[in-house]
């Protein structure tokens, strides 16, 4: 993937918002013998660190022993647009829309029941914040078991790499006018792109006012 310092100009608290409000992200590791795996999970970002669970048996664990260096990635797929859009006859023009940050991280996992709770509450806290479960810690019989099949993983970022493809090579004018065909045409994500798309105006303009 190509990166270009236009699709990377997105604030700190936006894209820490961003990534913040992904329900999965993708783990990247690769094996002894090059190849890689991937994997989808719940996670807790941190700012610095990006922490969440694997089962003891999970083929990235294996990957994790023998080479901490990791990718995490989170991303929002907002569809594709014609080429006619942007030019009547040339079909090079047709594009896809989305937003992807991936993370360069080091990797520590660990099997302790104290760690494993701690960060389960904190995952519990997040993704449940209303509550409606015991708390877990150590104390409790029910979670000692499955704190045995669990490991908890720590993802510490080293680097950073962010594509927010949105148009940001077209004009004003022609940004404008493809934000009224997506909402015009109406698929599922054409709201979120034609949204997206928008915000790119709206942050080019407040960096001039």
């Amino acid at each position: 993937m190509m990166f270009y310092d236009y699709y990377a100009d997105v604030p700190e608290d936006t894209l820490r918002a961003f990534v913040s409000s992904r329900q999965l992200g993708r783990l990247v590791t690769a094996g002894t013998d090059g190849r890689p795996h991937i994997g989808l999970y719940p996670f807790l970002f941190l700012g610095d660190r990006i922490e969440m669970h694997l089962h003891r048996n999970d083929e990235q664990l294996a990957d994790l022993a023998t080479n901490r260096q990791c990718a995490f990635e989170v991303d929002e797929v907002l569809g594709s647009i014609p080429s006619h859009w942007i030019h009547e006859t040339n079909a090079m023009f047709a594009t896809a829309y989305h937003q992807v940050v991936t993370f360069d991280c080091e990797a520590t996992v660990s099997d302790d029941p104290e760690v494993l709770a701690a960060q389960q509450q904190r995952l519990m806290e997040f993704y449940q914040p209303d509550g409606g479960h015991t708390r877990v810690t150590t104390e409790h019989a029910m979670y000692r078991g499955p704190f045995r099949e669990i490991r908890a993983l720590t993802l510490t970022v080293r680097g950073r790499k962010v594509k927010w493809k949105l148009a940001q090579n077209r004009t004003r004018e022609q940004r404008t006018a493809l934000i009224t065909k997506l909402r015009e045409r109406g698929r599922p994500a054409d709201t979120a792109a034609a949204d997206a798309l928008q915000w790119t105006l709206d942050h080019e303009a407040a960096k001039q006012a």
